[in-house]
């Protein structure tokens, strides 16, 4: 064997360790995203949430889909830091009704507590 076979046995069996550590942390993360799922609410659920934080807080539900701003409130958010994701295309989904941005509860919810 020579020296150039030598490196290229040592190389492979690098990257061998290499996609053995990967695969074990790649199934790692895969329990991890099962485990919360697992834990996560159903949908259905924080819409009810939503819906009723909705009312408590006076905001009219139209269609299950609610303003710019309003959905701002339930997010805890500023209704700016909505508007500006919009116009730096990285939106929460949302539709246009005229000139107006609504929010559909369900998609609201899937963002409740992500920090967006």
């Amino acid at each position: 064997m020579t020296t150039d076979d030598d490196a290229v046995t040592r190389i492979e069996q690098r990257l061998d360790l290499e996609i053995a550590a990967t695969a074990r942390r790649l199934a790692e993360l895969v329990e991890q995203r099962a485990a919360m799922a697992a834990d996560a609410k159903p949908t259905a659920d924080v819409v009810d949430e939503l819906r009723q934080a909705a009312a408590d807080m006076g905001i009219s539900v139209f269609e299950d889909t609610v303003s710019e701003a309003d959905a701002a409130r339930l997010l805890g958010r500023s209704f700016l830091t909505l508007r500006n994701r919009r116009l730096a295309d990285q939106p929460i989904p949302f539709e246009r009704v005229g000139r107006s941005v609504r929010y559909k509860l369900q998609v609201l919810a899937k963002h409740r507590g992500t920090g967006t």
